[in-house]
Order: structure tokens, then C-alpha cells, then sequence
């Protein structure tokens, strides 16, 4: 039983075979359910056509087969003896399913809709060489089941050259969606990728943007590395969800296509958020900070406020743009408590010696509530140095073992510092010995 079910989802993974034998089992289901039977052969015939559907809805084919089977021999009607085989084949009587179909062969009573349930039982039961010659020898080799199942054959046998041959058949019968997908699936499994990449680009062309189609085209591009046609997928697939705008907005922003990332906010709305993304990829603060004030203002969220006084801090600002920021950033801690906050305008206070003992204080703050952080140590120590207290600028900085570029530049300041006050100390205690011996 195991092995039939592996049999089975091997058939659904190489080429959907049976996606198209249950359409078809569909069709054959939906004709019975409403029969055109014509006149009644007997008086009870439409009471046991319902018990053989409520059996089938109910699975339970072994009650519906031999009903179905009184139904034929009662009625002699052709649609019994189909929904028989049918059911002995959803039951996997496989070969009870081959049985019953040369039968009606033998009579010259079969046709290519119950030839394909043999076809299946062989199938089923691993006999390919029956099932390919039943193929090349009673099915219409104009039809699309035909080289479906010739392919899938072909695959099992490991004739894989020949098998696409078949499924390149296949999809020039009927260029439709699903036929392509199964030809580029196949050439991809192949490493044929500019042969796939050629199927679907002109599909693509022909018939448009569908989304199976793209996103296939998409998986192609993506393991071939081509972010550009990746993109410009990506751009397509947008109508069908934002987030593939999204996905290619962040492909150029990689690869510093600021042009194309600007138009595509603009074409697909994305919105002001991402003029704010491309800006900071472009490291354009200015433009940054008041994006942010602006978004700032449309929707009154703190981070906005903040966001901005960090990107105009950023961008080396004037004067009059260093009070504004100093300004804001005092509103802002008055409604949110918050270390990082009263550090960065503690350090913007000291930095700038606009207010250093005020500076101090905000930074002290910011310790109050982080008072390990090396950052905020760094900046009271900063403040220390400032207003020349390098003794004890030198204690706090000598906690601090970050390794950046401006903690490490106030280390080598501070540092100086000691040593020029040391100096001082030095040569002050020199002259006032040299002065005591010229006195004696």
C-alpha cells in the first residue's frame, strides 16, 4: 500500500499526471452524478443510483461497485459500466480496472476516457512497459494525455533527453500555462536554463505577466544571480502584491540604482517611508532629517522627531540647524525617559561647547539608567575634559574598551592631556628648585 502511495506522488512530482487524470475523473463524476440516462429501465433504477453516489461520497466503493454493476446488467446503459470501472480504480483494484477494460476492448466498447484508467492501473501497479505500449497503441497520439504520460514514462525509464522532447510536444499542442510550467520545471532540472529562460520569455511576451509564469521566470533569475531581470520581475509581480514592488525597490537600493528606486516609489505609491530608505542609502542626511520632520508631522510619531535630530546631526548641520535639534531633543526627553536620548543630547551640549556643564548633566541622566554603558562613560568623560578636568576624564575613559574612531580619538586627547599637565607639573617643580639654589 505504501509503495502505491510513493508510486503515486512520484507521478504528481515529475509531470502532474494525475492533476489531469482527476479533471478528468471530475468530469466523468459530475456526468454521472446528473446522468442523461433518458426513460427509466426500471422503477427502483433512480433509488439505486442514489445509493451508489451516497456510497461514493462515503468512499465506500466496495458497496458502489456492485451496484453499479446491477445497474449495467439491468439497464444495459454504457454509464454504469463506466462509473464501475471508475470506482474499482479509486479502490486500487487495479487489476480488476485492466480486466474489465479489455473486456469491453474485446467488444470494440472502449474508448480513449476508460483506456486512460488502464493506462493508470499500469501505472499504479510499476508496469510501464504495458502502459507505454497501451499508449503507442490505442490512445490518440494528437492529445495532450498522450505525451503527458509518454514523458512521465520516459523520466521513470531515466530517458530524460526524450522525455523533453515529448513535454516540448506537449506544450506546442497546447501552449497553455500549466504545459509551460512543466517544460521549464523539466529545463531547469536539466541546468537548461537559457532554454527555459527562452520558453518563458516569450510566454511572457505573448500573453503577458501571469503570476505563476513570473514568479517561475523570478526563481531563474534568482539562481542565476541576475538581480536586474530579478528586478524588473519583481516589478511586474507588484500588481499582483506590494511586496515584490518592495522586493525590487530593495534590489536597487543595493546595487545603488537610486534613479530606478526613486521612480519605482513613485509608480508604485510605495509611499514617503521609502523616500527616507533611499535617501539614507544615499547618504543624503539632510534630505533624510527633513523627510523625517515631514513624516513627523503627517503622523505625530516621537521616532520621526528623533529619527530627524539624528540624520540633520548627521549631516554637519549650521548653527541655527544645531539649535533646532538641541531644541527638539529637549522636548522630546521630557516625554520619553530615555538613556540613549539624554546621552545624545548631553554629547551634542559637550561636543559643541554650547553648554558642557549642562551637557554633563543630561549624560549623568543617561547613566542613572544604563550605568555601563561605555558610550555614555565615553561622553562623561568627554564633558570632564571639557571643562579640564583630565584627571578624572582619565579615570572614567580608561573603563571604556570599545574600539571607535571617536572614543578612541578622546582617548588620545584626554591621554595628551595628562601628559601636558604632568609636564607642567614637571618643569613647575624644576623652576622652583632652580630659584631655591640660586637663593643659598
Amino acid at each position: 500500500m505504501e509503495n502505491e502511495e510513493l508510486k503515486i506522488k512520484q507521478i504528481y512530482q515529475y509531470t502532474n499526471i494525475l492533476i489531469t487524470l482527476f479533471f478528468l475523473l471530475f468530469i466523468i463524476g459530475c456526468s454521472a452524478k446528473k446522468p442523461q440516462i433518458g426513460k427509466k429501465a426500471f422503477d427502483k433504477e433512480d433509488e439505486y443510483i442514489m445509493k451508489a453516489l451516497f456510497f461514493e461520497s462515503n468512499g465506500d466503493y466496495n458497496k458502489s461497485i456492485p451496484i453499479y454493476e446491477f445497474l449495467y446488467k439491468k439497464t444495459n446503459k454504457r454509464i454504469y459500466l463506466d462509473k464501475k470501472i471508475e470506482d474499482l480504480f479509486y479502490s486500487k483494484k487495479y487489476n480488476d480496472v485492466i480486466k474489465e477494460v479489455e473486456d469491453l476492448c474485446k467488444k470494440k466498447l472502449c474508448d480513449d476516457k476508460i483506456l486512460r484508467y488502464e493506462v493508470f492501473a499500469y501505472l499504479n501497479l510499476g508496469k510501464l512497459n504495458e502502459a507505454k505500449e497501451l499508449l503507442l497503441r490505442k490512445l490518440n497520439k494528437k492529445d495532450e494525455f498522450f505525451y503527458s504520460v509518454m514523458s512521465y514514462i520516459l523520466i521513470s525509464e531515466g530517458k530524460e533527453s526524450l522525455a523533453l522532447e515529448y513535454i516540448k510536444s506537449l506544450y506546442a499542442l497546447n501552449p497553455n500555462k500549466n504545459n509551460l510550467l512543466k517544460l521549464s520545471d523539466f529545463l531547469i532540472k536539466l541546468k537548461k536554463y537559457n532554454e527555459a529562460l527562452a520558453y518563458l520569455r516569450t510566454h511572457l511576451k505573448m500573453y503577458g505577466c501571469d503570476y505563476d509564469i513570473c514568479i517561475r521566470l523570478a526563481d531563474v533569475y534568482k539562481s542565476l544571480y541576475d538581480y536586474d531581470n530579478l528586478a524588473n520581475i519583481y516589478e511586474k509581480l507588484g500588481v499582483y502584491d506590494i511586496k515584490f514592488y518592495i522586493l525590487a525597490f530593495n534590489i536597487y537600493i543595493q546595487n545603488k540604482e537610486f534613479k530606478k528606486a526613486e521612480r519605482l516609489i513613485k509608480t508604485a505609491k510605495l509611499g514617503d517611508e521609502y523616500y527616507l530608505f533611499l535617501y539614507l542609502a544615499k547618504k543624503d542626511y539632510k534630505k533624510a532629517a527633513y523627510k523625517s520632520l515631514e513624516l513627523y508631522d503627517k503622523t505625530g510619531k516621537l521616532n520621526y522627531l528623533i529619527k530627524y535630530c539624528e540624520y540633520l546631526y548627521a549631516s554637519h548641520p549650521t548653527k541655527e540647524e544645531l539649535r533646532d535639534i538641541i531644541d527638539r531633543l529637549k522636548f522630546v526627553v521630557n516625554i520619553k525617559k530615555d538613556a540613549y536620548l539624554y546621552n545624545f543630547l548631553g554629547y551634542i551640549l559637550i561636543d559643541n561647547n554650547i553648554n558642557v556643564k549642562e551637557g554633563i548633566k543630561y549624560v549623568q541622566k543617561a547613566l542613572n539608567l544604563d550605568p555601563t554603558n561605555e558610550e555614555y562613560i565615553d561622553s562623561l568623560a568627554w564633558g570632564y575634559y571639557k571643562l579640564k578636568k583630565c584627571k578624572e576624564a582619565k579615570e572614567l575613559i580608561d573603563y571604556v574598551k570599545l574600539k571607535d574612531k571617536t572614543i578612541l580619538r578622546h582617548k588620545k586627547l584626554i591621554n595628551q592631556c595628562i601628559k601636558e599637565n604632568n609636564d607642567f607639573r614637571q618643569n613647575n617643580k624644576s623652576n622652583k628648585n632652580r630659584l631655591r639654589k640660586k637663593k643659598k
